[in-house]
């Protein structure tokens, strides 16, 4: 007995009949099987692109301009709940501090070499390009401290409450704030080796006749 499905013939042994309901069952089948397996793998995949989205998103640095100063200025918060007030002298160990916080930061993001970040735009940040940015924004906080002072300082020339413009002691601030980036760098170092904390420190970088000028200048502020 012989029969054509689709012009091709099929030869049937005698006494058996074609189930055309089977056939037609059968290749359903198939077919399900076919789309489950194919759902699968785009499930599978949107899956593997998800995690590798999470991961680049969880590795993506934002740079924020403000960083550095509110860094600076928690610190300076934590000194004034303390003291009660804080002066030039806070300012400056505060601005240090921030520094070696934020290299420890960057430092310990790439220790693990396996580990890459990358910038907003998604191409790849390199801990030379993070400590790069930080020494920008501790330039750019030392030239507003300094500015901020000057301003101060010439207003209460103006006025009469100082006898001259206190131009060396501008310079020595200024040396002061970088000075105290080398001191908290040199403590942040042997605290990685001690395991101590990276805490704020008393230090008096530049003199103090220049501290006194300048904190009872805020005063008249």
């Amino acid at each position: 007995m012989s029969i054509s499905i689709s012009d091709y013939p099929v030869h049937l042994q005698d006494g058996l009949k074609l189930n055309r309901g089977y056939l037609k069952s059968h290749g359903n089948q198939n077919e399900d099987q076919e789309v489950f397996h194919r759902d699968s793998l785009e499930v599978s995949q949107l899956s593997k692109n998800r995690e590798m989205l999470m991961d680049k998103i969880k590795h993506t640095v934002l740079q924020s301009a403000t960083s550095f100063s509110d860094t600076r200025a928690g610190i300076l918060k934590e000194v004034r709940e303390e003291k009660g007030q804080y002066g030039y002298s806070d300012v400056v160990n505060a601005c240090g501090l921030s520094y070696a916080r934020l290299y420890s930061e960057i430092e310990q993001r790439h220790e693990n070499e396996q580990e890459q970040y990358y910038k907003a735009d998604g191409t790849l940040l390199t801990m030379e390009e993070e400590i790069e940015w930080l020494d920008m924004q501790y330039e750019q906080e030392v030239a507003w401290q300094k500015s901020c002072a000057r301003i101060a300082v010439q207003g209460q020339f103006f006025q009469g409450n100082i006898p001259e413009m206190p131009t060396k002691e501008m310079e020595e601030l200024e040396d002061s704030f970088y000075q105290a980036k080398d001191a908290y760098m040199k403590l942040y170092r042997e605290s990685r080796q001690t395991g101590k904390p990276l805490d704020m420190q008393n230090y008096m970088f530049g003199n103090s006749r220049m501290y006194e000028m300048l904190n009872r200048i805020r005063k008249f502020a």
